[in-house]
């Protein structure tokens, strides 16, 4: 989970550091759009980075709050820590934060259920297919963190608007052999099971069969970013870029960056991927900190789901049975 993330000394942090006497008003609940004003000592503080609530926990940034109570703060670079010091003698003892970012294993147990996910999904498109029952199934086979997946398909396709070279008929969610170029269909499956793999002449991408085999080609091949072991015993090769890479060389999904998407930063924000990286935003970064972090809740946090809410979830989830009935009768 990313907990502090440091950009340049201009920092969100939790509202904890604070000494005793300073008044802090922060709204426990904000609209959507709805700005969040800081006071110290009832005197309104403005701000060029906005506070924001993420999981419940209001952040703020820290300079200016520092500053504004008569601190200094310099971004140590090379070790990588906010240096804040007083400018009364009495008070210069530094208060030292460190830039902690734990990085997120490919592999391991989803932490999140499939009904949270496929809630969010709804929530940023109400037509989303049902796909999160299959990611958390289906990545739990491989070892793979399946929630993440998901959220990973939700930035492929734009929480499955699409809208790019990739169609929905082709249940292809995260943009397997997608590379710019139209196929000619005679493309090298390089092993993958053809009765559920193939390439259509024009097109960009693969096709697969059905939505479950498109969510499992997906997963194989974050399989091989993550591991060099062998597929699982009885699994179909279903990804056709499969071969093509570099056994486990993104242990974690921040270092998909670069790998799986190139160049895998912003080239309009940053001189370089390593720039990037350090400031904890790539395409690695983002799969968490836009997509997974909107939905994962601490173990100490419950998410209340109201009957109303549930009738909702199951009306949608039949309708979504049934267009994929549908498909299948025509296929």
């Amino acid at each position: 989970m990313k907990f502090i993330k440091l950009r340049n000394a201009a920092v969100l942090l939790l509202v904890t550091l604070f000494a005793a006497g300073i008044l802090f008003y922060l709204p426990q609940v904000a609209d959507a759009g709805e700005s969040i004003k800081i006071y110290i000592n009832s005197k309104e503080i403005k701000t060029d980075t906005n506070p924001v609530i993420i999981n419940d926990r209001t952040m703020v940034p820290i300079r200016v709050i520092s500053e504004s109570l008569g601190m200094n703060v310099e971004w140590d670079g090379t070790s990588r820590r906010v240096i804040i010091t007083g400018k009364q003698e009495r008070d210069t003892t530094p208060i030292i934060i460190e830039d902690y970012y734990q990085s997120i294993s490919i592999l391991g147990d989803s932490m999140v259920s499939s009904d949270e996910l496929q809630r969010l999904a709804w929530k940023n498109n109400p037509n989303a297919p049902r796909l999160a029952d299959l990611y958390i199934k289906i990545g739990k086979e491989y070892g793979i963190r399946g929630d993440i997946a998901f959220c990973q398909a939700a930035k492929e396709t734009g929480w499955w608007k699409y809208g790019g070279l990739v169609q929905p008929e082709q249940n292809n969610y995260c943009g397997l052999s997608a590379t710019g170029k139209a196929a000619t269909a005679d493309e090298d499956l390089r092993g993958a099971n053809p009765d559920r793999v193939w390439f259509e002449e024009g097109r960009h991408g693969a096709f697969f069969d059905t939505p479950a085999t498109g969510v499992e080609a997906h997963i194989q091949h974050l399989y091989a970013y993550a591991t060099t072991a062998p597929l699982p015993a009885g699994k179909d090769l279903l990804s056709p870029r499969f071969a093509l890479i570099s056994r486990a060389n993104s242990v974690n999904w921040e270092d998909l960056g670069g790998k799986w998407a190139v160049p895998g930063y912003d080239r309009n924000k940053y001189p370089d991927f390593e720039t990037a990286f350090a400031n904890c935003d790539t395409y690695g970064h983002s799969i968490i900190n836009d997509y997974y972090n909107k939905v994962w809740q601490p173990a100490s946090q419950s998410i209340v789901i109201t009957p109303e809410q549930r009738i909702k979830d199951l009306e949608k989830e039949n309708q979504a049975l049934r267009e994929q009935i549908a498909a299948l009768k025509g296929y």
